[in-house]
């Protein structure tokens, strides 16, 4: 089966900052309880434009299965 990209957030780099929301189009990550976090992983195009706006180094891309996401 088929894999697919989506986002991982490490929630012991992320700080919190929400610089990563902005640059989320899908709108697929929220801070939640101060972390961001991925809250609609169907939303995730795992093309990983948040990456480059979080400061901590805090967001991966790995592959799933779809049923899994």
């Amino acid at each position: 089966m088929a894999k697919v990209s989506i986002i991982n957030i490490d929630e012991e780099k992320c700080d919190g900052c929400g610089a990563c929301i902005p640059s989320c189009h899908e709108g697929a990550i929220k801070i939640v309880e101060g972390k961001a976090r991925l809250v609609n992983a169907l939303h995730c195009d795992g093309l990983g434009a948040c990456m480059g706006h979080c400061p901590q180094g805090a967001i991966s891309i790995i592959k799933k299965s779809p049923a899994s996401s």
